[in-house]
């Protein structure tokens, strides 16, 4: 169970409503006890400049955090950047988040590029370390190929992690990144995809559709704008594949206890 309601509106105020929105739309789903970790992992490409700017992120951002503190008691979610290169950028929390996303613009700059896959090896490397790397193939490793990748075991632990996932443009790795995914498939890692704009996302809703994948690990929406959504329509689009992909990953060994 996360952090209290009374805990929050104490040390954090103006995360109380949001909070309690989100623990409306858990409830729903039946998942008030649920115990998750949260990550946020924001895109940092050079067309992002408006959003940052104009402060949307740092909303955006904030909901986030309020539903990590219905996750987890630690108050804190984790963050993730990505643009021509992946970034560890630290926790957001109740007592850093008022000014977290324009004091990250200071230390991590937009950047030329974007690169889904090389987010999703520092991810899956964070939580489960060594857990991306290539797997060997054919009688020489991976030098000269020529084999199929050996099937990766599951990897079970006792909580799961919610991966919020946030972009406006295509992928410059799409095949390290539908790689990416398929492989962490075998992670209690669920990957919620959210595109922003009015772009060609098929490339990133064919991730909740991939082949080959132990359970199905991803969700996938889209927004011309990252609050065109109510606190309410957001928290309740988050958990419409989560649950199911819990029970599955129950069923098939990825969490235990």
């Amino acid at each position: 169970m996360g952090i209290s309601l009374e805990k929050i509106e104490k040390e954090a105020p103006q995360l109380i409503d949001l909070a309690k929105k989100a623990d409306i739309s858990l409830k729903k789903a039946n998942l008030t006890h649920h115990r998750a970790k949260v990550a946020l992992c924001l895109d940092i490409s050079g067309s992002m400049s408006s959003l940052y700017s104009s402060g949307k992120i740092q909303q955006f951002a904030e909901r986030i955090l309020a539903l990590g503190c219905q996750f987890d008691d630690d108050g804190a979610i984790n963050i993730f950047l990505f643009g021509a290169n992946s970034h560890e950028a630290g926790d957001m929390n109740l007592k850093n988040f008022q000014n977290f996303i324009s004091s990250l613009q200071q230390r991590y700059p937009l950047e030329g590029g974007t690169y889904y896959g090389k987010a999703i090896k520092t991810i899956r490397n964070f939580y489960f370390p060594g857990t991306a790397q290539e797997p060997a193939t054919g009688m020489f490793g991976g030098l000269f190929g020529g084999g199929k990748k050996p099937q990766k075991e599951a990897i079970a632990a006792s909580q799961p992690i919610y991966v919020m996932f946030v972009t406006d443009g295509a992928s410059m790795d799409q095949q390290v990144t539908a790689e990416q995914i398929t492989r962490a498939s075998y992670e209690p890692i669920f990957w919620q995809f959210m595109a922003i704009g009015s772009g060609n996302f098929e490339f990133l809703e064919s991730l909740d559709n991939l082949q080959d994948r132990y359970i199905d690990n991803a969700d996938f929406f889209s927004v011309k704008d990252p609050l065109a959504f109510s606190d309410d329509k957001l928290y309740d689009k988050l958990m419409t594949e989560y649950p199911n992909w819990l029970k599955m990953a129950q069923s098939k060994g990825l969490l235990i206890g």
